[in-house]
């Protein structure tokens, strides 16, 4: 009874029931037709209870029975018993085949999610991305994590960093960590040479088609200010590189295209400060902030200081426009007259302007009388400033040149000195030439002069007779005189 309740359970009830009926009866050596068919009947329709075997059951027949079988009879009514509460249900194979059925199907509907949401997971569909931003491709790649290869071609009917096509269409799927590859534009080829028209006759519009549907970039168009050309003219046409004409000119290559803005007019609202004796830096700063133009004019002044300014041509608080024009006078300092040095002498010429440097010097003259003003390097009545040379040269007449005899007592080694001094530093061209003669001097003295004692010209030349000194006690030479002497240079015997 023990083993039959171990194996007993809901799903193999009637299986357990006949098997161990059978065995029991089995080992009785039973052979009643009637316990054969109760272990072999179907289970009916409706719920049978199970009871004890009467033997005064009329549809049971008695002699039959043997005492054997009477004895598994009651054995059999007794394992029995404790299961005259239990119910068959006659349907139980078909709920376990349909609760099979359900199961697998649901097994099968599961993978398929489980499968179709890795598949999610682990696939992305991929946008139209033609004509969009290079830039809104690469950031939806890295969010969805497609490897992205860019291919790069000229195109002029694509903008540069936009996308022309791509390797997957639209709508399908792609394995994250796939590459995706799609081609961007860089726009023009910048090599392709481009035959310029003639802007200088087009209008505005016009030009900017042209660049527009030729991408010509580089080429610029700048509207500027023009006092002779109205608005909308064109005023110039300039390739930045000098090198590059319309002939060769490449999509590359910058150009500047320039049109009028009419002439420029602005408001008077800028109130013009006084700059009277204020620095010409200060006026210079505030000419630059409000794009004024300023002329400078210069002046001595007594009192105001060098680079302050004297005086402006717009007065104080006046209001002034863009553009406009400012005078104002910049002082030099105070101011120096140049005397008529005529008025002084030599002497007093030195201390005659303080302020002035005076380099006062005597020069030889053939008509002007000795002390008399010979020149002076600044005319009289000039003013000078601080950004004038203040100095001042003045000449004075030393009269007509004078040679004095210069035998027995100059050596040759003074004549250099003595010409210059004497003369050429006068501006008188007085030159020598020497001769050497035999004599008892000492070497070197002068002992015969060609003229001596007497008024030369400006330029003149005297010829000197120098000693050798290889005569004993041999008297000095006396030059000859004769009516030609006083005029020319002739040689003494």
């Amino acid at each position: 009874m023990s083993d039959f309740l171990s194996n007993f359970n809901k799903s193999n009830y009637d299986e357990t029931k006949e098997k161990k009926l059978r065995e029991d009866l089995n080992k009785e050596g039973s052979t009643d037709s009637s316990l054969n068919k109760v272990s072999d009947e179907k289970p009916s329709e409706q719920p049978t209870r199970m009871g004890p075997v009467n033997a005064t059951d009329p549809k049971v027949d008695s002699s039959s029975f043997s005492p054997d079988t009477e004895q598994a009879a009651n054995d059999q009514t007794r394992r029995s018993q404790p299961e005259d509460e239990t119910e068959i249900d006659p349907t139980y194979h078909k709920k376990r085949k349909q609760k099979f059925l359900i199961i697998g199907i649901g097994t099968f509907v599961a993978l398929c999610m489980l499968y179709f949401g890795y598949f999610q997971m682990t696939h992305v569909a991929l946008p139209e991305f033609s004509g969009k931003d290079l830039a809104e491709v690469r950031t939806w790649a890295t969010e969805n994590k497609v490897k992205l290869k860019v291919e790069q071609t000229y195109s002029k009917q694509v903008e540069a960093n936009k996308v022309i096509s791509q390797t997957v269409k639209k709508g399908k799927k792609i394995k994250k960590g796939a590459e995706l590859t799609v081609e961007a534009s860089i726009g023009a080829d910048p090599e392709e040479k481009l035959k310029l028209p003639d802007f200088m006759t087009m209008k505005k519009t016009e030009v900017e088609k042209w660049i527009k549907d030729n991408k010509a970039d580089n080429i610029s168009l700048i509207d500027e200010y023009s006092d002779t050309l109205e608005k909308g003219k064109a005023v110039r046409f300039e390739i930045v590189n000098k090198d590059v004409t319309k002939e060769n000119y490449k999509r590359k290559d910058k150009a500047n295209m320039y049109y009028s803005k009419g002439k420029e007019t602005f408001e008077k609202n800028i109130s013009v400060p006084d700059f009277t004796k204020k620095m010409k830096t200060e006026v210079e700063s505030w000419a630059k902030t409000n794009e004024i133009k300023v002329t400078y004019e210069e002046a001595s002044s007594a009192d105001v200081p060098a680079e302050s300014i004297i005086s402006q041509s717009i007065a104080k608080d006046q209001k002034v426009a863009k553009k406009d024009s400012l005078t104002v006078t910049v002082s030099l300092g105070k101011g120096y007259i140049v005397p008529n040095f005529a008025d002084y002498t030599q002497e007093e010429a030195g201390t005659a302007v303080e302020g002035l440097t005076v380099q006062a010097k005597s020069v030889f003259t053939n008509n002007v009388a000795y002390g008399q003003l010979v020149s002076q390097s600044v005319e009289a009545g000039t003013q000078l400033t601080s950004k004038d040379d203040l100095k001042v040269k003045v000449y004075y007449s030393a009269g007509q040149p004078y040679l004095k005899d210069l035998r027995g007592n100059t050596v040759e080694g003074d004549l250099q000195k003595y010409f210059y001094d004497e003369f050429q530093s006068k501006g008188a061209n007085i030159q020598y030439t020497v001769r050497y003669v035999d004599s008892a001097q000492p070497k070197g003295t002068v002992v015969g002069m060609s003229a001596y004692n007497l008024y030369v010209p400006l330029d003149y030349t005297v010829t000197l007779d120098i000693s050798l000194g290889n005569l004993d006690g041999g008297s000095d030479p006396i030059p000859k005189k004769d009516s030609e002497n006083e005029t020319d240079s002739k040689e003494m015997p």
